[in-house]
C-alpha cells in the first residue's frame, strides 16, 4: 500500500504545503554602527562628520529569519547611502548592502565637498535607529528614523516603514493587505482632512499640498499598527518641510470589505 501522505504536528507533508507560523515574539539582537572618523565634528570649529546607525538583527536561522535580516542589512545601509548621488553607488555597489562601506563613501563625500568648498561646509551628521513598530505570530513591521545634516538651510528627516510576513521573509505589499486600492484612498484622503482640519469642499492643491495631477495620493510608506494601518507622509512629500511629517492612523474597522485576510 502507498501512503500518500503523513501526518506531523501543524503540517501535512506532500499534499499540503507545511506552513511554519513563528509562535512568540521575534528576539532581536542589537547592532551599532558608528563610522571611524579621523575628525569627527566639533561643534566649537564646526567641521567634522558623525556617522550613526542603530539597527537589530533577528535571531532565527530559519530561511525566513535570513530574507528579514539581509533586507534589514539593505534597510540600515541605505540609511546612509540614500544620501550619495548614484555615480558613488555605481562604482561601489558593495555600499548598498554593507555598513562600512556606506560609511567610508559618505565620509569619502564629505572630504571632497570640503576641499571644493576650501574647508566650508559645517559639520556633517547622520543618525539612524531602526526598531520594531509592531509584531505578531504573522507579521513584523519596523519604523526606520533618519537624520541628516549636510550643510544647507535645515537638517533633513525622514522615516520608512517595512512590512514582513514572518512566515516567509518577504516584505508585504500594499495590495498583499488590501483588496481595493481606490476604496482605501478615498478613506485615507477623508482621515487625512479631517487630521489637516480641512472640508470636503476645500481644494488640497490651494491650501498648500503638493498632489501629483491634482490627485490625492497614498504614502509611499504604510505601516501595520495594533489599532490600523498607519499612513506616514515625510517631509516635502505632500507638503512643504515647515509643516512636518504627516501621520494618520486609519483604525481597521474602518477597513471592512477591503482588508485581505490571513496576514496579522
Amino acid at each position: 500500500m502507498i501512503t500518500l501522505f503523513r501526518l506531523l504536528p501543524g503540517c501535512f507533508l506532500f499534499l499540503v504545503a507545511c506552513t511554519n507560523t513563528p509562535s512568540g515574539p521575534p528576539q532581536l539582537k542589537r547592532e551599532q554602527y558608528t563610522l571611524d572618523s579621523p575628525y569627527p565634528c566639533d561643534t566649537t570649529t564646526n567641521k567634522g562628520i558623525d556617522v550613526s546607525v542603530s539597527y537589530f538583527q533577528l535571531v532565527d536561522e530559519s530561511d525566513a529569519g535570513r530574507r528579514i535580516n539581509d533586507s534589514l542589512q539593505r534597510l540600515s545601509a541605505g540609511s546612509v547611502t540614500s544620501w550619495l548621488d548614484s555615480a558613488a553607488l555605481a562604482g561601489n555597489p558593495d555600499a548598498r548592502t554593507n555598513l562600512a562601506k556606506a560609511g567610508q563613501l559618505f565620509l569619502a563625500d564629505y572630504k571632497q565637498v570640503v576641499s571644493e568648498l576650501d574647508g566650508m561646509g559645517g559639520c556633517w551628521d547622520l543618525e539612524t535607529k531602526l526598531d520594531t513598530l509592531y509584531t505578531s505570530p504573522k507579521v513584523m513591521t519596523v519604523q526606520l528614523d533618519n537624520y541628516a545634516y549636510t550643510g544647507g538651510a535645515h537638517p533633513n528627516s525622514n522615516t520608512t516603514f517595512m512590512n514582513f510576513d514572518r512566515r516567509t521573509g518577504n516584505t508585504l505589499t500594499l495590495t498583499d493587505m488590501v483588496s481595493d486600492t481606490t476604496a482605501l484612498l478615498k478613506i485615507v484622503e477623508r482621515a487625512f482632512r479631517k487630521e489637516q482640519g480641512l472640508l470636503p469642499q476645500h481644494n488640497l492643491e490651494e491650501r498648500g499640498y503638493f498632489l501629483r495631477d491634482g490627485k490625492f495620493f497614498l504614502p509611499a510608506n504604510v505601516g501595520i499598527d495594533r489599532k490600523g494601518l498607519t499612513f506616514y507622509y515625510n517631509p516635502y512629500e505632500i507638503a512643504a518641510y515647515a509643516l512636518g511629517p504627516i501621520e494618520i492612523t486609519v483604525p481597521y474597522e474602518q477597513l471592512n470589505g477591503i482588508l485581505r485576510t490571513g496576514w496579522r
